[in-house]
């Protein structure tokens, strides 16, 4: 067994020194981005996740092209975790660059397993711009703490994000993936 590798919930060996389309699983990424917390924990509610985070990007996104790339955004914290930006932008500093390996896991072995293509600029712009727009809207309903650096740099969405367990969130996000991936499903694997 490899030294830079993790052990995915199907018993995949994700190796993080080489990682192909080969190493993704569908039911890995619903199961793991479910799972895992976002914000770092500092949230209101017993828990907030990274797919629940993906939802609520989906949901702000202007484009309907645009869905399975804000649901998948951030899909690499399935294998590494998630770190807050302030600790990744830090460890970039160190030339530990965090954010260059979740890039190549995203469009090298992420988007290629699951038959995506790169998404366009504008595509791209969109996602970024739900990102935006769902990270203003989780301060307003979803962080605890605030720091008056931290601010929301676009109009939070109309809806409020509410407390959903665990299973639901689960259940919710592959329902939306699936969706999203049906125009894709010929040539994508399971």
């Amino acid at each position: 067994m490899t030294l830079h590798a993790k052990i995915m919930a199907s018993g995949i060996l994700f190796d993080f020194a080489a990682p192909t389309p080969a190493m993704i699983c569908l039911d890995d990424l619903v199961h793991h981005l479910s799972r895992e917390g976002a914000l770092g924990g500092n949230i209101q509610f017993a828990s907030y996740t990274v797919a629940q985070h993906a939802l609520v990007m989906a949901s702000a996104c202007r484009l309907p092209a645009s869905r399975p790339y804000a649901l998948l955004e951030g899909a690499p914290k399935a294998y590494v975790g998630g770190m807050v930006a302030g600790l990744q932008f830090w460890l970039v500093n160190q030339r530990a660059d965090v954010i260059a390996l979740e890039r190549q896991i995203l469009f090298h072995a992420i988007l290629p397993a699951l038959r995506l293509p790169r998404p366009s600029r504008e595509i791209m712009a969109d996602v970024d711009q739900a990102h935006d727009i769902a990270n203003a809207t989780e301060l307003r309903d979803v962080v605890q703490g605030h720091h008056g650096d931290w601010r929301g740099s676009a109009k939070p969405l109309a809806s409020v994000i509410r407390f959903k367990p665990q299973p639901k969130v689960e259940e919710e996000f592959r329902a939306a993936i699936e969706r999203e991936l049906r125009p894709f499903k010929s040539r994508a694997v399971a």
